[in-house]
Formats: structure tokens, C-alpha cells, sequence
């Protein structure tokens, strides 16, 4: 039986892309809340991350249950391409394109659960983009966190100002931001 990725309230994925396509216009930062499995979030990221020849893709992996960058990316999409930035606080690690070894020369090897250094190195990996591509078209830059919840336990204060840094930033750049947060709804407040 095919899933289906559903708002709260009813609607298909028809739906979802629809509203997809009015925020890639502006550029948007999509908060992704609920107790859902992981497959689930996975499946959105994907969504979220998208198709398309001319895309730069950045992923933050926080939450220490997701298995690897792979789950979160379209299918035709390699940790390893030239258009993909990898931040990996799980595991101390990062995947970034060749051409940007001198773009991020002076990052520290990410850290768990440290916001700060996450917001700054996504913000490098955002301006390597816009500078390689010459500025950067509505919806070719995306930014996926998965999840904040690791960040808000550590230090909820830092989380939101960094976030309030990055959402700014992404928008700046008519990018789109995705935001993974499983947890309870009531929670989340």
C-alpha cells in the first residue's frame, strides 16, 4: 500500500504541491511538527528538497535515530554531488562539494548539538552557493534541518536566535527552509 504525505486536516500530495509552488515564489521557512515515524519526515524532506537540474541542497543532520543523509534526499540525489552540502552533528562529519574545501577551511568539525556552529556553517554553505551560481533563482536553494529537538534540549535560547538568523538569511536568498521537529504538537509551543 503507497503512503501518502497528508496536511493535518485532510489533503494529498496534489495539495501540498500546490502550496509548495506559492512559496518557492518568495522563499519560506516550513516548520515540520507531530509525533510521525521517521519514515515520514524522511518522505518530506525529500518533497521539500526537490527536483530539478539547477538545485543546491544543504542538510543538517541533528537527531542521532536517522540512519543516514540518503533517507532525506530525492533519489537522484548523491550525498557526494557537487550540489549537495552535508553537515553531519551526529557523527562529527561533513560532505561538501570539492570546490568548496577552500570556502570551508575554517570550520571545526561539526559538533553535537551545537547550534551556533551549525547556523554558521549552513550560512557559509548558502554563500558558497549564491557565489557559484551568481545569485541564486526563487526555490534553488534548500536548507533541511532533521531535527531541532537535540538543539532546543541543549540550549532552546541559542536554538531560536539562531534560527531567527537563518530564516532570515534563507528568505534573503528566495530559498526554502525545512524545519524537523517530531515531537507532539502541544509540545512544540
Amino acid at each position: 500500500m503507497a503512503s501518502v504525505l497528508r496536511f493535518r486536516g485532510g489533503g494529498d500530495d496534489a495539495n501540498f504541491q500546490t502550496w509548495l509552488e506559492l512559496l518557492k515564489k518568495r522563499g519560506s521557512n516550513i516548520l515540520i511538527t507531530g509525533n510521525v515515524p521517521d519514515w515520514l519526515s524522511a518522505k518530506a524532506a525529500r518533497v521539500l528538497f526537490g527536483h530539478g537540474q539547477r538545485r543546491y541542497r544543504i542538510l543538517a543532520l541533528v537527531d542521532r535515530t536517522i540512519d543516514s543523509p540518503e533517507s532525506r534526499l530525492p533519489e537522484s540525489v548523491s550525498p557526494t554531488d557537487p550540489t549537495t552540502w552535508i553537515i553531519d552533528q551526529r557523527n562529527g562529519e561533513r560532505s561538501i562539494p570539492v570546490d568548496a574545501t577552500s570556502a570551508a577551511s575554517y570550520l571545526r568539525p561539526p559538533e553535537k548539538d551545537n547550534v551556533r556552529q551549525l547556523r554558521d556553517e549552513i550560512q557559509t554553505a548558502i554563500s558558497f552557493y549564491e557565489e557559484r551560481s551568481e545569485g541564486l533563482l526563487p526555490a534553488e536553494l534548500r536548507v533541511g534541518i532533521d531535527s531541532l529537538f537535540p538543539l532546543l534540549q541543549r540550549d532552546g535560547r541559542a536554538t531560536k536566535q539562531s534560527l531567527r538568523t537563518l530564516t532570515a538569511t534563507i528568505r534573503g536568498v528566495h530559498g526554502i527552509g525545512q524545519y524537523h521537529l517530531r515531537v507532539h504538537d502541544e509540545e512544540t509551543s
